[in-house]
């Protein structure tokens, strides 16, 4: 199965990253990086994953749930695709014009081991307001994705909403969203689309 994202280039950059963020600061956190360092690929990330599932012919269950009802159901890829590309694909933080709008700092852990990248932004109009990537060093030298969390914020129409997106490699990805009218009662919807057997 898919375990790491193809861009060779981005893999030796983050490689040597984690490298030097261990000797540097050990357990402690990393300043912004050197402007040279490009942000976590997330996007192309999630984008490879989902051609694995869609070339591996993996089968997807959906476990929905909101104030009123539960199911389980099996769904066909597009359907996967289709909810994976609206929540984590809507927004590419690696390119101009959002790059520019978002720090990125990181955390290492040498008792897992594993690091931490997260992006925050100041901007109050973007909807994206943070992002968390856990990587884990692997012995042949190319970090793997280990989780991916996002945090969005935004007005559409009368309603507030609150997305909270979580990505576990290889396993399965969960999306909650959370809806609120003026000062009205906030109502949460839950999906979760798994294509790891043993999940």
């Amino acid at each position: 199965m898919f375990k790491s994202i193809s861009n060779r280039t981005w893999l030796l950059t983050i490689s040597a990253s984690f490298s030097v963020i261990l000797y540097a600061c050990g357990q402690g956190k990393s300043s912004q990086p050197a402007p040279d360092v490009e942000f976590v690929p997330i996007t192309a990330y999630i984008r490879e994953e989902l051609k694995s599932i869609d070339s591996l012919k993996l089968p997807t269950t959906l476990y929905y749930q909101d104030k009123d009802r539960k199911d389980t159901s099996a769904i066909p890829f597009a359907t996967c695709d289709s909810l994976a590309r609206a929540g984590f694909l809507a927004e590419d933080i690696t390119r101009e014009p959002l790059k520019s709008s978002y720090k990125e700092s990181s955390f290492a852990d040498q008792s897992i081991p594993n690091v931490t990248f997260t992006y925050l932004t100041s901007d109050s109009t973007l909807p994206l307001k943070r992002a968390d990537v856990i990587l884990k060093p692997d012995p042949a030298g190319l970090d793997k994705v280990n989780t991916i969390y996002l945090e969005k914020l935004y007005q559409s129409g009368d309603t507030l909403i609150q997305d909270k997106l979580f990505w576990k490699a290889n396993h399965y990805y969960q999306i909650l969203r959370s809806r609120q009218i003026g000062q009205g009662e906030a109502t949460v919807t839950q999906w979760k689309v798994v294509w790891d057997p043993v999940e």
